[in-house]
């Protein structure tokens, strides 16, 4: 049977997800790893690609959710009004994305944001709405993926002072970036690996 288009959604994030990890690991291992460094920044210039492929899948999981198609246990999810085709789920969703960001005050759609995701969702109609709104609404990993993101690509004042509410949120004080991402946060789990963890539970919640 063929998969759906959620069941592609999820597991094309959580494969691109767990090739970010396989780098991580590969990096921590060997320091001296040709090509695994990146502008000085090493095993932290993952995170702003794992908030990439992130943003890539809440985009992707909006879209199969309005053009109708059927979650990963079976149940059909119905299209949103107006939409008979793929096409016509880009557009309503682009046009969506664009009016929540302006509304938002944001120059242009932030999909890496969950709840950006869900208002989004919401103002299409989607027929699984709920189901997000659950997932989606308690996941926490992306805005902590976005407060170390920022603090490392655009330090500041004030995304330093966000970086050290994360790290008082972790437990983990007076760490830079690079060396946050190896403390352990949960049994066995560097930090890295957990957000990992956690954002692939929640693609799979997402879309069950």
């Amino acid at each position: 049977m063929a998969r759906s288009r959620l069941d592609v959604v999820a597991s094309t994030f959580k494969s691109g997800a767990e090739d970010l990890h396989d780098r991580f690991l590969a990096i921590a291992a060997d320091s001296a790893c040709t090509g695994c460094q990146s502008a000085g920044f090493g095993e932290a210039i993952l995170v702003p690609w794992l908030q990439t492929k992130w943003s890539e899948f809440t985009r992707g999981l909006i879209t199969a959710s309005a053009v109708g198609t059927r979650r990963t246990t079976g149940t059909p999810v119905r299209a949103a009004a107006g939409v008979r085709s793929l096409s016509d789920a880009e557009r309503i969703v682009r046009a969506a994305a664009a009016s929540t960001a302006q509304k938002r005050g944001n120059p242009y759609p932030v999909w890496h944001s969950s709840s950006f995701a869900v208002e989004v969702g919401a103002l299409i109609g989607l027929g699984n709405l709920r189901q997000l709104e659950v997932t989606l609404g308690s996941a926490i990993v992306p805005r902590q993926i976005t407060d170390f993101r920022n603090y490392l690509v655009h330090p500041s004042n004030g995304t330093r002072q966000k970086y050290e509410e994360l790290q008082a949120k972790l437990g983990m004080l007076r760490m830079e970036p690079e060396d946050l991402l190896h403390q352990l946060q949960a049994p066995s789990l560097t930090v890295f690996t957990w957000w990992v963890r956690e954002l692939q539970r929640v693609a799979d919640a997402a879309t069950r």
